[in-house]
């Protein structure tokens, strides 16, 4: 059985975090929330935990919530519009599974961004024990929190659209100079929200 795990800090834009639950909402997946310091209105078991907003809270967050969750689990944030598509794919069980099938959307404008092979925490799946076992093990965060091993990418029918917006944990790269190290760039071109927004 197939589960969402979806995790928020609360701080976004309104806006931002509504529209992320309305998407999520389509999908016919039990959802276990995990909220910072609020209570909210969504998903069918809902955990609330209390603290300050920071990369090893959500570390915790996504902890609690994967013990709350069955078999297999797709990681959902909430600044990510996922396409239904995106949960047709049965996880393997062994593996860290990635969509690669993503584009990042500059808020407040029409501007997309694709890079391939985009292995990101938001479009991580895989079985419960698997990702349980690596979260609990994992150390402080060091830019990133995505396995580097053991991993599996797949391309959904249609793309997950990550929003940056002024309030994400890792920075944005709008150009290939803003890549540190240029092989993450490889694929890198432009596109239009309004291109997209179609196929959600």
């Amino acid at each position: 059985m197939k589960s969402i795990l979806y995790y928020t800090c609360n701080s976004h834009k309104e806006e931002i975090e509504n529209m992320c639950r309305e998407q999520l909402g389509k999908i016919d997946l039990p959802i276990v929330s995990v909220s910072l310091n609020k209570d909210i209105d969504f998903g069918n078991t809902r955990i609330r935990m209390d603290g300050s907003r920071s990369p090893d809270m959500m570390l915790k967050q996504i902890i609690a919530g994967l013990e709350a969750c069955e078999n297999y689990v797709f990681l959902a944030e909430n600044d990510v519009l996922y396409h239904p598509s995106h949960f047709n794919f049965t996880p393997l069980k062994d593996k860290f599974n990635f969509n690669t099938n993503v584009w990042k959307w500059k808020w407040g404008s029409d501007l997309t961004i694709w890079t391939d092979d985009l292995q990101q925490l938001s479009g991580m799946s895989g079985s419960k024990e698997l990702l349980l076992k690596y979260f609990k093990d994992k150390g402080e965060f060091n830019r990133h929190y995505e396995p580097k091993d053991n991993t599996a990418n797949y391309m959904s029918e249609f793309p997950n659209i990550d929003i940056r917006h002024d309030k994400n944990i890792t920075k944005s790269k709008w150009s290939v100079d803003d890549f540190r190290n240029k092989k993450y760039a490889k694929g890198f071109k432009e596109g239009n929200i309004k291109d997209l927004w179609l196929k959600i």
